[in-house]
């Protein structure tokens, strides 16, 4: 869950549909952010190393999905 004191800060996203993919260990994550393992609720951060999705380092489920939550940008 992201927590922010400042909307001017927060944009809606123009490409919602991002949102709803589950994203498998291995892939290459489409932006740093925030992402959600779908077996256990843990939520992580993909920085812009990231080359590809781990496994989820709380539940270790190398089988679980991903759900980006928050896109990390420079502005």
């Amino acid at each position: 869950m992201a927590f922010y004191a400042d909307t001017s800060k927060v944009t809606k996203s123009n490409r919602p549909e991002q949102y709803s993919v589950q994203r498998k260990p291995g892939e290459k994550p489409p932006s740093p952010g925030i992402y959600k393992c779908q077996s256990c609720g843990y939520e992580d951060v993909f920085n812009r190393e990231c080359e590809t999705i781990p496994p989820c380092a709380n539940c270790g489920t190398k089988t679980t999905t991903w759900k980006f939550l928050v896109k990390a940008v420079d502005k």
